[in-house]
């Protein structure tokens, strides 16, 4: 075959899974030239990144195999791979659970293996034993503890590992899948220098493009179709199976729960599943082993995650779908001999095989390469590389930096204080290192692996749309053009023409504004503090950093994560706010305007900056400290009283565990609105809506009104979530169908969505019934499923948090339990009107003044008696949680609660007791209708609830029966 017009390497590296970018590494320790084709557009887009990373100690491969030799030669690498190329890793140890005598047999014989494979650290422990290390095991009579088992992050060891090669000299080439490879005219040769224009070529590669490469080597590295490249070019046939696991990822919330990795022995009914922390904080749950035909589909299923669930429980008996936050698959690379196949063919010299790499694989990865690397360098007469450095240039994550370290970043680049994912705390620098990196990122999923942005509970809800608008900055990239994770998927349906212009514009007014910036801004010292910090600009915010001014504080601190205050109201571009307020309706940026405009002059601002901690530890002596970063700098803020007033988060579809694949087109509706809203973007132009929540209708209605087909909105309960006006101004108005007791089970597509399906669900238990599930063609799926209290800071101080409403206590001066620290808005609870969040502002910066007030003039927080508030019967939730029990006698208080259930003509009762157990009638409440959507409010005074030692609400009334579910066809979008 004539060689003499493709581009030539000494090596081609096919796949840039974990153990491919690792032999790349190894490779560019010698003078080689390196090309690594990848199917893909990322690193680790198969078998890597769908991965326990489970850093085996080697107890488990049979002696003398392949699994067995470079599981410990890898496991014992691994510290020192960390360690030079700067990947997370944690040596946490692992246990073996046994349940019954006979697996605790399997788990002696496992350590007898152990011992024999040479893996140091193993110990049969008792289940006493057990118990004291994991107290949320489930009751175990026994378990193997390997101390050298670890976590790391997978896709880190293949991305930095694949850096390091192209530091040196390699060469990736991404989205070119390799179909054929083909005897060359140096196939017959003995090594040897071949010539300038690769004449003693062993293999020439061919992509499915059209592209095709020269090699004297060729390292097949193709994962689950390492088989199919093997048997080109050996008679030596390989059979790869396809074996599919299925995982369930939890919240960071649950990632102490455990900190060992947590196996099931080996019975007859198979290997179980495992429990794991994670590097970043989550707890892992998983995988299922089913084969499969197809080598590429990575959907997970619903029987999967089930089966997942039901057997995480017997090692976490506490484990529930609650703290679920996305579910995943990978296909392993299971070969039918059961061993690894390392090496070349000896028919077939140059071609190496790294194949049937399931598990250990990753734990392997480093030995492997280390061994095939030396092979080849040896055939193809290498010499090492004299300016090779094992040592990845490495820089540290903004939230791993010390106060001190940060401050020097933002110092040498005031982008590196702009914190653009809050969930995990990702920084702008960081988002656009990556973005000209040496591996190059052709992908939003690409840019969320290697900064995290977007991967925590809130799934890129709120900072996509910003991350969206850096790519464009950067690159010229406007997120019609920009795919969300796959070829052809882009991240919108349409932009602006003058998307990345605009970005660029908006960047440059940033930076302005920080050169522009009062150096002194913020900057009080701790003898002389901020009489009220109050944290977020939106409603609840402006209204409570006015209030707190006319309640007399001197020194009143605004600080809100955005550039512009107003928070979500800056893109709630419809009519409805404003009514009980200002006595007119108001679109939201109206609304915004009157506050922003009401804002005293007295009131500093400190925009652009995130709060990132909350320190309580002198709240007691009056000064909490509030730690911010900006692109003005890191600052510590010292205050007498704080206002938390943070907003909510959407919840994403990860926490409904829906099964299926990962396309693009799946939003958020708050994300959906900002996309459309504020930068000018259509979502999809064929939308299902998920959630009949408020904002799920008005954007229902959104896009309808922007030309996209809106096929319905599907509501899990029987009765719609939303309050009743949107649902007739929104669905009815614009002929929109509601499919209510319906709900998505699973997503459709490989790219972009291409279907959802739904299916009726049972109004008791709210499970899907069998036997209804219907497919509905779309482009688009927009989540309207209820938002949370956004805490994380709350959380830092200390402060006690509601188990229902997800907010902090408080009692009717909205102050916490943390002295000096007060909440309000829909950092408490979930309001349906910016009208209401405004009026709990005003209470919580009067209250926070009058507080800070006492200390300034040095009476000190004296402590006061609470008494407790709670819901009874038919009421799911009431705000405050306590009441103070030195409110005067004409204190206002206000009763905020939601309905368990809708009721018609119902009947409020605010009942006392007294302290001899004797209960009284306070105050009897009606309304024509009360339902979960629409929040009540009851009004009360200081000397109504006087003398009582505890207060109770609760409701009578009759069920309001929910009206027939109408029901959709499934004919597709046109």
């Amino acid at each position: 075959m004539d060689t003499q017009n493709e581009p030539y390497y000494d090596v081609v590296v096919v796949g840039a899974g974990v153990v491919g970018a690792a032999c790349a590494r190894e490779l560019s320790r010698f003078e080689l030239s390196v090309a690594v084709l990848e199917a893909g557009n990322d690193v680790a887009c198969g078998a890597t990144r769908a991965n326990s990373g489970i850093v085996h100690a080697g107890y488990d491969p049979e002696p003398g195999t392949l699994k067995a030799c470079f599981n410990l030669a890898g496991s014992r690498l691994f510290p020192t791979w960390a360690d030079e190329l700067g990947f997370t890793y944690q040596r946490n140890g692992s246990l073996v659970l046994a349940f019954t005598e006979e697996e605790l047999e399997a788990v002696w014989a496992l350590a007898e293996r152990g011992k024999r494979n040479g893996v140091e650290g193993l110990r049969v422990l008792t289940g006493a034993e057990v118990r004291a290390l994991e107290p949320a095991a489930g009751e175990a009579c026994g378990a193997l503890l390997a101390d050298t088992a670890a976590i790391c992050d997978p896709y880190e060891v293949a991305l930095f590992s694949l850096e390091q090669a192209v530091q040196h000299g390699a060469q990736v080439f991404f989205n070119e899948r390799v179909e054929r490879v083909a005897r060359g005219e140096g196939a017959g040769g003995e090594g040897g220098a071949a010539d300038a224009r690769g004449g003693g070529a062993r293999y020439v590669v061919e992509t499915a493009s059209g592209a095709r490469f020269a090699a004297r080597a060729v390292v097949n590295a193709a994962g689950v179709h390492a088989d199919e490249l093997n048997n080109q070019v050996s008679a030596h046939t390989l059979r790869i199976v396809p074996r599919r696991g299925e995982y369930c990822l939890f919240d960071t919330d649950f990632g102490t729960t455990f900190s060992h990795t947590l196996f099931q022995a080996p019975s007859k009914v198979g290997k179980g599943v495992l429990v794991t922390p994670t590097v970043h904080g989550n707890l892992l749950v998983g995988p299922t082993a089913v084969e499969q035909p197809d080598k590429d589909d990575a959907s997970t299923t619903a029987e999967g995650l089930s089966a997942v669930l039901d057997a995480g429980r017997r090692t976490w008996p506490g484990l529930t779908p609650r703290g679920i936050i996305a579910n995943f698959a990978g296909v392993r690379a299971t070969g039918t001999e059961g061993d690894f196949v390392i090496g070349q063919p000896d028919d077939a010299p140059g071609f190496f095989n790294v194949a049937c790499f399931d598990s250990p694989g990753l734990t392997s990865a480093p030995a492997v390469a280390v061994a095939l690397a030396r092979e080849v360098a040896d055939i193809l007469g290498a010499r090492p590389r004299a300016n090779f450095n094992p040592y990845r240039p490495q820089t540290k994550p903004f939230h791993l930096m010390s106060e001190h370290e940060r401050t020097r970043a933002v110092a040498a680049d005031p982008r590196a204080g702009h914190v653009v994912c809050r969930c995990c705390e990702v920084t702008e620098a960081e988002v656009v290192a990556a973005l000209h990196a040496p591996v190059p990122v052709l992908s939003l999923d690409t840019l969320k692996w290697h900064t995290r942005a977007t991967m925590g509970r809130c799934h890129g809800g709120f900072c996509s749309p910003e991350v969206a608008k850096i790519v464009a900055r950067e690159t010229g990239v406007a997120p019609d053009k920009l795919d969300k994770r796959l070829p052809g998927s882009p991240l919108t349906a349409t932009a602006r023409p003058d998307y990345a212009s605009l970005a660029q514009a908006e960047a440059a007014r940033a930076e302005a504004a920080v050169r522009a910036a009062d150096a002194t801004a913020g900057s009080a010292a701790p003898e002389c503090p901020y009489d009220v910090v109050v944290v977020g600009g939106g409603a609840a915010g402006l209204a409570a950093a006015r209030a707190a001014v006319a309640g007399g504080a001197e020194r009143v601190l605004l600080v809100d994560r955005e550039a512009r205050q107003g928070g979500i109201l800056k893109q709630c571009v419809h009519v409805g706010f404003g009514l009980h307020r200002f006595g007119e309706e108001l679109a939201g940026p109206e609304y915004a305007s009157r506050e922003i405009a009401a804002l005293p002059a007295a009131v500093e601002v400190l925009a652009d900056a995130s709060v990132l901690s909350l320190d309580a530890t002198r709240a007691a002596e009056g000064e909490l400290a509030v730690h911010t970063s900006g692109r003005a700098g890191m600052r510590t803020l010292h205050a007498r009283a704080v206002v938390l007033a943070t907003g909510s988060r959407e919840r994403g579809l990860g926490a409904l565990n829906v099964a299926g694949s990962r396309p693009a087109g799946v939003f958020s509706a708050g994300s959906a609105q900002n996309f459309m809203n504020l930068q000018g973007c259509l979502p999809g132009r064929c939308a299902v809506v998920l959630g009949s929540g408020d904002i799920g209708l008005i954007m229902a209605r959104r896009m309808a009104s922007q030309g996209a087909e809106v096929e319905g909105v599907y509501e899990l309960l029987d009765r719609p979530s939303g309050l009743r006006r949107n649902i007739v101004q929104c669905l009815d108005d614009f002929n929109i169908p509601l499919h209510l007791s319906t709900t998505v089970v699973r997503l459709e597509g490989a790219g972009r969505l291409e279907a959802v399906y739904v299916a009726q669900v049972d109004p008791a238990t709210l499970t899907p019934l069998p036997g209804t599930e219907r497919r509905v063609p779309c482009d688009t799926l927009l989540l309207s499923i209820g938002l949370v209290p956004e805490n994380e800071i709350a959380t830092t101080a200390g402060a006690m948090l509601d188990r229902v409403t997800g907010g902090t206590v408080v009692d009717n001066r909205l102050a916490t339990d943390v002295p000096g620290l007060f909440a309000c808005g829909n950092a408490l609870h979930v309001h349906d009107l910016a009208d209401h969040a405004s009026a709990e502002g005003d209470l919580a910066g009067a209250t926070a003044a009058a507080y800070a007030r006492r200390l300034a003039a040095g009476e000190g927080a004296v402590a006061q008696g609470s008494v407790p508030v709670s819901a009874g019967e038919g009421v799911r939730y009431v705000v405050p949680q306590r009441l103070n029990s030195a409110t005067d006698a004409t204190e206002r208080i206000t009763l905020s609660l939601r309905v368990s259930k809708p009721l018609r003509t119902p009947r409020f009762i605010v009942e006392g007791t007294n302290a001899s157990g004797a209960v009284h009638l306070i105050k009897k409440a009606k309304t024509m209708v009360a339902v979960p959507a629409e929040m009540i409010q009851i009004p009360l005074t200081g000397a109504e609830v006087a003398g009582f030692a505890s207060v109770r609400v609760r409701v009578e009334g009759t069920p309001d029966t929910p009206r027939p579910t109408p029901q959709g066809g499934d004919a597709p979008c046109k």
